[in-house]
């Protein structure tokens, strides 16, 4: 009887894990069915040209499968330009359209597999918010640089241009991209997955804490710029010499000394307290993508390091998309609108869904004339198709000793007919304004015109 019992127990374990590995599957196979039928050896797909096209905003095809093989745009500038987002053949890039809308590319049905029945069909057409002639003019306005390019229309979600470097021609891929340290970071979309050193467009983080801060009487901030000044035992320098400034003028003339002094006043609790409200330390999603969190950690910081962060350095760090909602926040009152891709919403955002608060009216409209006040005072309206009255601050984030600098540029355009928000990085470059600013003139030209 011993015998039979013990016999009866191990049947049972026996049972209970062959049903539990059966639950697995099944549970794999609705989770993870569709990327599993999508690999590039699945021949029934390319052969039976089941996998379907992706569309630019315009009806540009941008990937199709024809005689068994997954063809791009036609012109190999574009193709570069539009990789993370369109994606390449082999799954690589985990970003991008063809890996995390397989399911909807094949037609894929849990139910049914890949099999075309009268309940599901093969190859749907997925057709993207974007427009590929303003990534290609971003692509070519980078000038082989690293870094990336993301701009949105900040009333409806449409994500209008979304550019990632370094890439490679999808159509043509290098057979040492692995070991070539050119096209390290390759797989990588630095618009999505990327944070880096934010310069001094921190600094309307920074404006922003103090208007947090001292809601009444943050325009009557002054502080003296010598160009150079011991704080918290070290120096922090700025690029010229400005006097006494309050904080539209230090905005206008990027002076890190005022910006600097401001974040110790502030005190690193509050100033990361803002930021937080911001989003950043937390991560964000986009569909189905987690976004590469934005960094502004201060605990601890002591006044020097404290001050470096005011300005956008020490160890804060800053991702292109992240930041253009912040951008579009400040444009739409507060709120931004949360981004989308397709033009069907599906998986990649919700349209014009309201994205949340991230300041107050009188707070956005604060930092708006600011940022107009930059561009027209400061930078020139000439560098920006006429008309658009864009609002920005540049950065120039300091890496290494070794390396040039990152360059962004960040804004908006306060037009009705054109609300556009970006964020753009140009890395290793020595001109925020130049390089940056080049970026942003050349994709809205591509847009308006």
């Amino acid at each position: 009887m011993k015998t039979v019992g013990l016999r009866s127990i191990v049947l049972y374990i026996l049972l209970f894990a062959f049903l539990g590995g059966v639950g697995w599957l099944v549970l794999n196979l609705f989770i993870r069915g569709s990327q599993w039928a999508a690999q590039p050896y699945n021949a029934h797909i390319y052969v039976d040209g089941s996998l379907g096209d992706i569309e630019d905003r315009d009806g540009n095809v941008l990937a199709h499968t024809e005689n068994g093989q997954r063809t791009y745009s036609e012109s190999e500038t574009t193709r570069r330009a539009l990789l993370h987002t369109v994606g390449d053949t082999k799954g690589f890039i985990s970003t991008s359209i063809q890996y995390t809308l397989q399911d909807k590319l094949t037609g894929y049905n849990p139910i049914f597999g890949l099999n075309r029945t009268v309940f599901s069909d093969l190859g749907s057409t997925v057709k993207l918010t974007l427009d590929s002639g303003a990534c290609t003019a971003a692509y070519n306005a980078m000038e082989g640089h690293n870094g990336g390019a993301i701009f949105y229309n900040y009333k409806t979600g449409d994500i209008l241009c979304k550019v990632s470097a370094p890439g490679y021609d999808p159509m043509n891929v290098p057979e040492n991209i692995d070991s070539d340290p050119e096209y390290k970071g390759a797989y990588l979309d630095n618009t999505l997955s990327g944070a880096f050193t934010p310069g001094s467009t921190f600094k309307l983080v920074t404006s922003l804490a103090a208007m947090e801060k001292w809601p009444d009487t943050w325009t009557e901030l002054y502080y003296d710029c010598y160009e150079s000044e011991e704080i918290g035992g070290s120096n922090i320098t700025c690029l010229g010499y400005h006097g006494e400034q309050d904080m539209q003028t230090a905005l206008g003339n990027s002076c890190n000394l005022y910006f600097a002094k401001l974040a110790n006043e502030i005190g690193a609790e509050d100033l990361q307290k803002t930021a937080e409200k911001l989003g950043f330390n937390k991560s964000l999603d986009f569909s189905s993508i987690e976004i590469a969190e934005s960094e502004c950690k201060l605990s601890g910081a002591n006044p020097n390091q404290l001050g470096w962060a005011g300005v956008g350095q020490h160890t804060v760090l800053v991702n292109p998309y992240h930041m253009m909602t912040v951008m579009g926040a400040i444009a739409n009152g507060g709120t931004y609108v949360q981004p989308r891709l397709t033009e069907d919403g599906g998986l990649f955002g919700g349209g014009s869904a309201t994205g949340g608060s991230l300041m107050t009216a009188a707070q956005a409209n604060n930092l708006k004339a600011m940022m107009r006040d930059t561009v027209s005072g400061y930078y020139g309206d000439w560098l920006f198709p006429e008309g658009l009255n864009v609002c920005a601050k540049t950065g120039t984030g300091e890496v290494s000793e070794t390396q040039e600098p990152n360059c962004w540029m960040v804004g908006f355009c306060d037009n009705d007919s054109y609300p556009i928000a970006f964020a753009v990085l140009v890395e290793e470059s020595n001109n925020s304004l130049g390089a940056a600013g080049g970026v942003v003139s050349a994709v809205l030209k591509e847009l308006i015109y």
